[in-house]
């Protein structure tokens, strides 16, 4: 039963949840009349969900990928499934029900029909091979401190908190760093690739880029390997802040700098926007003693001169008191000897 409760007119009145089971049960519906619960035959690279390698209960649940996809998926413990290989599998379309207030699609699979040849590159394979990019020098992400209202672009996803734990810790510091967002579904390497480069091409072009997530399992798609080209080539830098504590990614070790949470970061550029407000205010207050430096000896050398020129103005004084009195006697002696 969905949650309801009766208004004054006699209407039902639903909660959001209801209107989510509602949808739920709609699609399923949908699904089971279109395809009168025949299965489906699909293709696509089995991925465990980190920390959950073994099954709790009947089920499994996991994720097929395919070219930068992934879907949610199960299938009953007993069925033995072909980690990190493309297979083909036989699946009931359903709904997972809401993550995130989304409704997600799940797949049943029923059986694995076949194993493709492709493989999935274990991490530690994927380690090694990018082992060159990780140990290119960093760029100095420090420098966008020293920007006057320096523009930061932050890619994240238009729902979650990962927004809101960057942005939060700079309440008293906005007015001297512009941020922007660039909403995209991060756990998407092919679509974040796509704004990084449409960030790195328009103008003004930012002076540093964070890409940033709450977390998930989904994030172990980030370490896709065109994300991870695309990133060795960055013209500007870029900082990540993807997750929580226990997620450990390739591309946190290719980009500038990492840090483990959205809060992290956010706290990361208030420090630093903290620091150069200092800076800016020492440097403000070190100009004025300056000036009020050379104010003291201007005024030091307007009162000298002031001095000067009394003194000057008694010495012509008294020389035209001299001359006057030379002219009075030699027109005096002038007067005696005709």
């Amino acid at each position: 039963m969905t949650e309801s409760r009766h208004s004054e007119n006699g209407c039902h009145v639903l909660g959001l949840k209801g209107v989510l089971v509602l949808y739920q049960r709609g699609m399923e519906s949908f699904l089971q009349r279109e395809n009168h619960m025949l299965p489906v035959m699909i293709r696509g690279i089995v991925l465990q969900k980190k920390f959950r390698e073994q099954p709790r209960g009947p089920w499994q649940y996991f994720t097929i990928e395919e070219e930068g996809i992934s879907l949610e998926a199960r299938a009953q413990s007993t069925i033995d499934l072909p980690w990190n290989r493309e297979v083909q599998l036989m699946v009931l379309l359903g709904i997972a029900g809401w993550m995130q207030n989304r409704l997600v699609p799940q797949l049943e699979v029923l059986s694995v029909l076949r194993e493709e040849g492709r493989r999935r590159i274990s991490p530690d394979e994927r380690l090694t091979k990018w082992q060159a990019a990780i140990r290119q020098p960093k760029r100095d992400v420090e420098s966008v401190f020293a920007s006057h209202n320096p523009l930061v672009l932050i890619v994240t996803s238009d729902i979650g908190e990962a927004w809101t734990d960057v942005t939060a810790p700079l309440t008293e510091y906005r007015e001297f760093i512009r941020l922007q967002r660039a909403p995209v579904r991060v756990s998407d390497p092919q679509a974040v690739g796509q704004v990084l480069q449409h960030a790195w091409q328009k103008q003004p072009t930012p002076e540093l880029i964070i890409l940033t997530r709450g977390g998930g399992d989904a994030v172990v798609n980030l370490d896709n390997d065109e994300l991870l080209q695309l990133v060795t080539q960055r013209p500007i830098p870029i900082v990540t802040a993807i997750g929580h504590t226990r997620d450990h990614l390739i591309l946190d070790q290719v980009v500038d700098k990492s840090f483990a949470t959205p809060r992290d970061c956010g706290l990361w550029l208030r420090d630093g926007l903290a620091r150069a407000r200092r800076r800016h205010q020492e440097t403000i207050d070190a100009k004025e003693r300056k000036a009020h430096q050379q104010l003291l000896v201007l005024t030091g050398q307007h009162k000298q001169l002031q001095k000067e020129l009394r003194r000057a103005r008694r010495q012509t004084v008294a020389l035209v008191i001299l001359f006057g009195a030379v002219l009075l006697t030699f027109a005096y002696l002038s007067q005696g000897f005709p």
